[in-house]
């Protein structure tokens, strides 16, 4: 008998340990990123208040993988579809002072040849960096030195693969003259009075997923 309860301990814990194994492996077949994570994308056109109108469609590429577990779930480079849902001009927004909006609507992204339908809202928007410069130092508080010399190049070696230094330059500091607000539920982005919203191709742009991303 003592025998037999020995067996079913082992038995017990044997489970419970491949199970803990297993949870991480499972989580990743569901085939889903949760609501909540950030994805960091990178705009590929220009956008603006004195140029576009709603409903012009935009396009953006996720910056980085996004995984789970271990496990890429969508990879850097992915496109990500949406829409300009409301803007205002400069001078036609009197409630807000005067002051220019564009508000964008996420709607879809493509990763290894599915189209999946996406909700999400606008957390962040940072000003692009030219790559070409290959900025080498990264300030604390996000502002790159560009200023560089050979020996510098040379002792750092990263520079000729700089994406990473770039992408943390562009992440690292939110776009200077451009707030988000929030008109009509949504999340907007304001310029200063007078002043058109622009965002050039290269802005980086964090979302947060307000539903599951379902991927199966």
């Amino acid at each position: 008998m003592k025998f037999g309860k020995a067996y079913t301990i082992i038995n017990a814990l044997f489970l419970v340990l491949n199970l803990g194994v297993l949870t991480p492996t499972l989580e990743a077949m569901s085939g889903s990123v949760p609501r909540g994570s950030i994805l960091k994308l990178i705009l590929k056109e220009n956008l603006s208040t004195k140029t576009n109108k709603e409903g012009d469609p935009f396009t953006a590429e996720l910056a980085e993988d996004v995984g789970i577990s271990g496990n890429t779930m969508l990879d850097k480079g992915a496109t990500v579809e949406g829409m300009i849902s409301r803007m205002e001009g400069a001078k036609r927004l009197g409630g807000l002072k005067g002051k220019a909006s564009i508000v964008l609507r996420f709607d879809r992204i493509r990763s290894q040849g599915r189209e999946v339908p996406m909700v999400a809202s606008l957390v962040s928007v940072h000003d692009p960096v030219d790559a070409s410069k290959q900025p080498d130092k990264v300030k604390d508080e996000g502002e790159v030195q560009a200023k560089t010399d050979g020996k510098d190049m040379a002792t750092k070696g990263a520079i000729g693969v700089a994406a990473g230094t770039v992408l943390g330059a562009i992440f690292g500091n939110v776009s200077r003259g451009l707030l988000l607000g929030s008109i009509g539920g949504a999340v907007a982005i304001l310029a200063p009075r007078g002043n058109d919203v622009t965002l050039s191709q290269g802005t980086g742009l964090q979302v947060r997923l307000d539903r599951d991303l379902e991927l199966r």
